[in-house]
């Protein structure tokens, strides 16, 4: 009797430790995405491609329909950490959410602007109607960033126009409603197809940075829970070495998630991000600048950019040799 006490007692230890050692290597986490964008693929390719599994983390992906409903989904707990647009979260930091930007996969806007076929110029949309998701948000900032670019002033020479999603806009423009949309690929090989012009390469962008698909965390996890962090950072910039690297099994995350079939599309959508993604997927003081430019909150003029970043992350992984070593990988 004594001994099978004993080796009760011997199981019920093995069974908690190895319960305990389970729970350590594998941390349950939810993470929320904002957009069905190529621009969110490291995500994806992080979950599909098994780095976040290789780095201790149980996570689920769940899809949420745009930035400001994912900060605000991160602040109330729902989710543990997002994948959103840099302007909803800073926006969102500067109402009073205690949320920081701490890496930056692809630190350029994801949207080009295209217009009807007999606009050959930009500058040629004063007193035209340029279709948008929303009047708010990321999406029509990077619209009117791009109109300042090109000389136009963005609050007064154009209609802005509500029409949802892509596929909604191009049918827009198509049937002459509106005159010109911003879009992301693959939208933009359909664009094209269908004799839209494609503004792409407008000079002033070229170097302006901006925090699009962004993770995006509670102040509270940088504080209390910086291991899942790491992990988190660890695993997307894994992902976009993988998505630069791995061409064919990349299309397949993306075919996956944008739920393409065209393989041209697939192309499109691979080839523009491909070009796009940042190895050191460090969120910058720059980026933050960006944003505080445009935005219209009282507090924006005199903000600290520094407030809404949490870059150690991915400096301690750059300095530990972690990200040297992932380039290096085959």
């Amino acid at each position: 009797m004594r001994q099978l006490k004993v080796l009760s007692a011997a199981v019920l230890l093995t069974v908690a430790f190895l319960a305990g050692r389970s729970n350590a290597q594998s941390s349950k986490v939810i993470i929320g995405y904002a957009n069905f964008s190529p621009t969110y693929a490291p995500i994806w390719v992080a979950k599909e491609a098994g780095f976040f599994d290789k780095h201790g983390l149980n996570a689920d992906l769940i899809f949420i329909r745009g930035g400001a409903m994912a900060t605000q989904a991160l602040v109330s707990r729902s989710f543990d950490f997002i994948i959103a647009g840099g302007v909803a979260a800073i926006e969102a930091a500067l109402a009073g959410a205690e949320i920081v930007i701490v890496a930056v996969p692809a630190n350029r806007m994801d949207q080009v602007l295209v217009a009807r076929n007999e606009i050959s110029h930009p500058t040629q949309l004063k007193g035209k109607k340029i279709a948008v998701n929303s009047l708010v948000g990321s999406a029509i900032l990077a619209i009117k960033i791009m109109l300042q670019a090109v000389g136009l002033n963005p609050e007064k020479d154009v209609i802005y126009v509500t029409s949802g999603d892509p596929a909604t806009r191009v049918a827009a423009l198509h049937s002459g409603l509106v005159d010109a949309t911003g879009l992301s690929p693959p939208f933009t090989l359909t664009a094209r197809r269908a004799g839209f012009n494609v503004f792409d390469a407008i000079p002033a962008l070229e170097s302006l940075e901006y925090p699009s698909a962004s993770l995006i965390a509670r102040q509270e996890s940088v504080r209390k829970d910086p291991v899942t962090l790491d992990k988190l950072t660890r695993s997307i910039i894994e992902a976009v070495h993988f998505f630069k690297t791995r061409k064919t099994e990349t299309k397949k995350v993306l075919q996956k998630y944008m739920r393409l079939q065209n393989p041209d599309e697939l192309e499109e959508a691979y080839a523009v991000l491909s070009a796009r993604l940042i190895d050191r997927p460090l969120p910058t003081i720059q980026s933050v600048k960006t944003i505080l430019e445009w935005s219209k909150h009282p507090k924006a003029k005199t903000a600290d950019p520094a407030q809404f970043i949490a870059p150690q992350f991915v400096e301690k992984l750059d300095k530990e040799g972690f990200i040297g070593s992932v380039l290096r990988s085959r």
